[in-house]
């Protein structure tokens, strides 16, 4: 019986301790330097400041809203472990490992401590981004319109769904209607408006939504940022009117900001989710993001860049604004100015350019508030050293300056600012905006254009194609411009002598570095473009990672691992759907490594230089191809001239200024910890 008995506790303590061990938190580490790293610099200054207020930290309960990365899904311990700390979880995740949680500021070191945590962010405050369009582009070269079937015949978008991240459209614009009058706007969801959290932080500002009957979009960048992506406003012998670039494209509208073009990262990374997880029934192949977050967050671990990582891997083309931040408040060229998650190495990060209202290619520039490069995010190792992620942005630049597109009814901006209206009233006003957050748009509609044209363009070969085709605009760095002014007609051509299958033999596996990527009997077009009579060549160069310059027709005759849209390469690193590789060939023989061209000016070499010495022979042609270990690095320092400033990360003064002295949003300090949609401005003259 003395024996049964101790059979049997034995096997109680046994339960007990395997028990103990499956519910205990993972080990905590000794180093509390390196709990600490894990925290992103707001939310640590958050920590050490018991006053600290912002949308994210709230000093009245000594909380913080956090994103809590993992580095493998997250388990049902760390969720126990959220609640056992008096926390709370928010939300959970899909495009990334990891949660949304209310923490007390006492526990968030408890939290950071566990081996499963990776990286804790302060849940950011997101905002938008603040036909001509189409002369200025080459896209009216594509199609055809006619009036009495209210039908276009070529290229106009038709099939291919854009996801628009934004505040919100105004489903009953006449921009947004088919030939048949139905709308094109065929699937929504709103994120935004369940986030009590950020009511509360608004209502505290003294910050007031907008209440419309019927219309989603009280704020108004969201349905002028789809009217540039896809409105339809043919016009007329009295005027030209207001197309935008893919005007048949079909519409999902995706509410991330609300009534005062304010949401959180959060929010952003649960429309994210939804996209990916609904791009199948609405065949969503191009999601804009014309919004950005003040983060010094390198890209490998900021959230939101990780969010839009795991949306191009899926197949989805993610186009963002570069932010409106290129200038200081004294006037200066402010470099180093590109906001999450326009830093991400595989999004279409788009810079504005001024068309100065001409549809002549002649006297574009770049706009003064377009955010130059390079990406400034860092991470910090051990001993304390930043190490910067310096990488080239943007990728290309866009009509940005006093574009108009379709006013929503009522909505907050107009409402302040009656100066931005233009024409019409109703479901048929149009307003007029600058901004990246413009830019942004017009290139993910050319995208669309281009999926139209060839269903089996890849991500990363969609942007290559924009980018090598794009025009170069006289005096402008590849830090301002990138690879330079988009070029649809070109773009068209191009992705229309490549085969149709390319992405579902990157799926199958099925194609290597060198295949064939012309299709059967087609040769690379002529690589210069004529738009409103003036002839240009071709840049002729990409951008590729961020850190490498490479040019040459074989970039397009033949496949490239970098058009796999799970696969990153940023200087020496490769990454294949996050998990690092080894001697992979990227990039087949006779493709030109034009790095060297940049020279001593490094990031800040000029656009028509370095395309003119590529058109002149010069630069390196590889004839073994290019391995991980044979990889270039460029622009690990970058030395900049006086009259600059290089920020580290985003300095952004009170509120969001507009470009005639108006300021939207007055005294809110927009800091890190700040997610912002893109100011919106009045423009350039």
């Amino acid at each position: 019986m003395k024996c049964r008995m101790l059979s049997v506790i034995l096997t109680m303590l046994l339960t007990l301790g395997l028990l103990s061990t499956l519910l205990a938190p993972p080990r905590i580490q000794a180093d509390q330097a390196s709990i600490t790293s894990k925290l992103s610099s707001a939310l640590q200054l958050a920590l050490n400041d018991n006053n600290y207020s912002s949308v994210w930290s709230d000093p009245s309960k000594q909380t913080v809203r956090t994103l809590i990365q993992t580095f493998a899904p997250v388990s049902t311990q760390l969720l126990t472990a959220v609640i056992a700390a008096g926390g709370s979880v928010v939300r959970q995740f899909t495009s990334i490992n990891g949660i949304l949680a209310e923490l007390p500021k006492p526990r968030v070191l408890d939290i950071a401590a566990r081996a499963d945590v990776e990286r804790i962010t302060a849940d950011h405050l997101s905002q938008q981004s603040a036909s001509h369009l189409e002369t200025a582009t080459g896209a009216d070269l594509q199609r055809t319109y006619n009036s009495i079937t209210r039908t276009f015949t070529g290229l106009d978008g038709s099939g291919v769904g854009i996801a628009i991240l934004d505040s919100g459209i105004m489903v009953s614009h006449s921009d947004f209607y088919d030939s048949l009058i139905l709308s094109r706007v065929i699937g929504a969801t709103d994120i935004v408006s369940s986030n009590t959290n950020l009511l509360h932080f608004e209502t505290q500002l003294g910050i007031t939504l907008p209440l419309l009957s019927g219309n989603k979009d009280g704020y108004g960048h969201g349905s002028h940022v789809a009217g540039a992506a896809a409105g339809r406003s043919i016009g007329t012998n009295a005027s030209r009117g207001f197309d935008g670039i893919a005007p048949n494209a079909n519409l999902i509208d995706v509410k991330v900001l609300d009534g005062r073009g304010l949401g959180q990262t959060s929010d952003v990374i649960a429309g994210i989710d939804w996209v990916i997880n609904n791009s199948a029934p609405y065949n969503i192949k191009v999601m804009n993001l014309s919004l950005g977050a003040a983060s010094t967050e390198s890209y490998l671990t900021d959230p939101l860049c990780r969010a839009v990582r795991r949306a191009v891997a899926s197949g989805i083309t993610v186009v963002a604004a570069a932010g409106n931040y290129g200038q200081t408040v004294d006037g200066l060229e402010r470099y180093g100015s590109i906001t999450a998650p326009g830093n991400d190495p595989t999004v279409i990060t788009v810079a504005a350019a001024n068309t100065h209202q001409t549809d002549s290619r002649i006297d574009e520039t770049i706009t003064y508030f377009s955010s130059r490069g390079p990406t400034r995010g860092y991470s910090t190792d051990s001993s304390g050293v930043k190490h910067y992620d310096n990488l080239l942005k943007p990728d290309l630049a866009a009509p940005g300056n006093r574009i108009i597109a379709a006013e929503s009814k009522g909505c907050w901006l107009v409402s302040h600012y009656p100066q931005l209206h233009d024409s019409g009233t109703g479901a048929t006003a149009f307003m007029q905006l600058s901004g990246t957050s413009i830019a942004s748009p017009t290139v993910a509609g050319a995208a669309a254009l281009l999926l139209q044209k060839n269903p089996g363009l890849t991500p990363p070969l969609i942007k290559a194609i924009l980018q090598y085709t794009a025009g170069q605009i006289t005096g402008a760095n590849i830090v301002q411009q990138g690879a330079g002014l988009l070029n649809i007609e070109g773009a068209v051509r191009l992705a229309g002598a490549l085969r149709a299958d390319i992405s579902t033999a990157v799926d199958r596996g099925s194609i290597k570095v060198g295949d064939t990527l012309l299709r059967s009997g087609a040769t690379m077009p002529a690589q210069s473009s004529t738009l409103s009579g003036q002839t240009f060549r071709w840049g002729g160069y990409i951008l590729a990672g961020g850190s490498h310059i490479l040019a040459g027709a074989d970039l397009f005759k033949r496949y490239q691992a970098i058009y796999n849209p799970a696969l990153v390469w940023v200087r020496n690193n490769v990454t294949v759907n996050g998990t690092q590789v080894t001697n992979i060939q990227l990039i087949s023989s006779r493709v030109i490594e034009a790095d060297v061209l940049a020279g001593s000016s490094g990031v800040f070499a000029i656009g028509v230089g370095l395309s003119a010495s590529i058109w002149s022979g010069q630069g390196v042609t590889l004839s073994q191809g290019m391995t991980l270990s044979e990889g270039v690095v460029l622009g690990d320092g970058v030395a900049v001239g006086e009259g600059m400033t290089l920020s580290e990360g985003m300095t952004l003064s009170e509120g969001m200024t507009l470009s005639e002295g108006m300021t939207l949003s007055e005294g809110m300090t927009l800091s890190e910890g700040m997610t912002l949609s893109e100011s919106v401005g009045l423009g350039e003259p």
